[in-house]
Parts: structure tokens; sequence; C-alpha cells
């Protein structure tokens, strides 16, 4: 049996790994297990601290607080982190989604890299610009950026107003995920929680996809973008773990984010582990 001990299932109802895993392995359960057999395991979002439960559990340390604690020399977030690294200590296994992230829990023991997973059925290229924009009211004759994110610092949307000021022809799409954090950009179109597909569609109108993330980490609506197979422009932090070529849903494909080749990557660490399913 596979436990699945998430902090937000679906917080707007989009589809996210949570949703995912549990159609892939329809036999999960987000129950909270009281006794584990030898061929089950927890997966635990990390920021829920342990769970005093004696068996195999997988840290799923995804957040990007020891970066952010870093970046921005902060105590802020010493709380959370204090169960962030609970979790990593005293699990069976870590896991993180990319390389980039590895230093931050490898003092805990070995840490692997398993993909969150993008649904490259739903976030891809459209090639209908000129029809979207003109549903969305954007128009046909300007180059357009989009820029998807919250007000939270390490988003950068401090560096958006500022390369917005520097290249006033650009017209800007942005996305906010929370409306109490929403910052809208005075003549941009601006968007507030709206679901994914919506998204989509407004990728694909965009000319490019403005990364202004201060993390070395890329953030989910970074690599939806990629599997849209929009050209980044990248600021904020230069030593990103990668810069997405001019194929980025190639990319993407490349280092087995999308959901079948992710499918098949838990699957074998979830076999090699014993976990029956």
């Amino acid at each position: 049996m596979i436990y699945l001990n998430c902090e937000v299932k679906s917080g707007l109802g989009e589809d996210t790994f949570w949703t995912w895993f549990k159609r892939e392995f329809p036999s999960s359960t987000f129950e909270v297990p009281t006794l584990l057999r030898d061929e089950d395991i927890i997966l635990r979002y990390s920021t829920l601290g342990f769970l005093p439960v004696e068996g195999k559990q997988l840290a799923l340390c995804w957040e990007m607080y020891p970066q952010m604690k870093e970046l921005f020399s902060s105590n802020q977030w010493d709380n959370t982190l204090k169960k962030v690294y609970e979790c990593a200590r005293y699990s069976t296994y870590r896991t993180v989604a990319t390389e980039a992230s590895v230093s931050d829990y490898s003092q805990y023991g070995s840490v692997d890299v398993l993909p969150i997973a993008v649904n490259t059925d739903l976030y891809r290229p459209l090639d209908k610009k000129a029809t979207l924009r003109t549903k969305y009211s954007l128009p046909l004759d300007r180059e357009i950026g989009i820029w998807i994110g919250t007000s939270h610092p390490m988003k950068g949307y401090s560096e958006v107003l500022q390369y917005a000021a520097h290249h006033p022809n650009v017209h800007w799409i942005i996305i906010w995920k929370w409306e109490r954090e929403a910052l809208p950009m005075e003549g941009a179109s601006n968007f507030i929680q709206i679901p994914q597909n919506q998204i989509n569609e407004l990728l694909n109108c965009a000319d490019f996809f403005l990364s202004t993330n201060r993390l070395r980490s890329y953030f989910m609506a970074e690599w939806e973008a990629m599997a849209t197979n929009i050209p980044f422009r990248v600021l904020g932090n230069s030593n990103r773990e990668f810069i997405p070529s001019s194929s980025p849903r190639g990319d993407l494909f490349d280092k087995g984010w999308d959901r079948n080749s992710a499918k098949k990557q838990w699957e074998s660490y979830l076999a090699i582990r014993g976990v029956k399913w």
C-alpha cells in the first residue's frame, strides 16, 4: 500500500502530482496509517514533519525553503524548516524534484531525484496564436510576454516591472495564482486564479515567457510553460539548474519530466524498495 500524505491535494481544483498519482496508482490512499507492513510506504510531504509510524517513509522535499533562507538570509521560515528537516532526517528515504535541490538535504543521508511530473497532454503547443489572441482581446501586432507567479520575493515580480519599463513596446500577460497576493500591472492583461486550460491558451498567445525566479530550481509553472515550447527569457538567479534551449518542450522530455516517463521512474523506484500497490 502507498499512503499519500500531502499538505494540499489540489488547492485550486488543478490536476496536481497527488491527483495524478492517485489515478496512476489507484490502490494508493490518502488515509493516514497507524501501522505499516513491510511492503507499504508513506509518501510524506516534508512540511508536515515526520510521522511517528514505524516503517518505510519517503520524504518529499519539494519546497524551496533552504534556498530561500540562503538567498534572503532570513529566519522567517525557520519553524517550517524545522519540520522539513525533521522529515528529511527521520524518513527512510528522501527525494527532491531535480539535482539542484540535492545539496539542500544531503546532510540527512542519500537523496534521490524523482520528477513531480508535468501534464504534457494539457500543456502543449496549440499553433493558433492569432485566434487565441483574439479570444483574449490581446494585441495582434505587438510582442507579448507572459509571467506567472505570486508576490513572494522568490518569484521576482519586481524584475518583471523593471524589464517592462525597459521594454515599453511589449504587452504583458500576468497570471496570479492567488487573489490575495495579486499586484496587477497597469496596462497589462491580468488574470487571477484561472483554470489550467486557460493558462495553456495564454502561454500559447505569448512570444516569450519571462522567468524571474530568484532560486536555482525552477517552479512548476515554469516547467509547465516549457511544455508549451514557448521561448524563455531568463532573469533572476544566474545560477539556474539549466537554461532552456530553443526547444524547451524537448528539454522537458529529455529530462524525463513528462508524466509517462515520470510514472516509469516512480514504478521502478518503489519496486526496488519492495513496495507493492
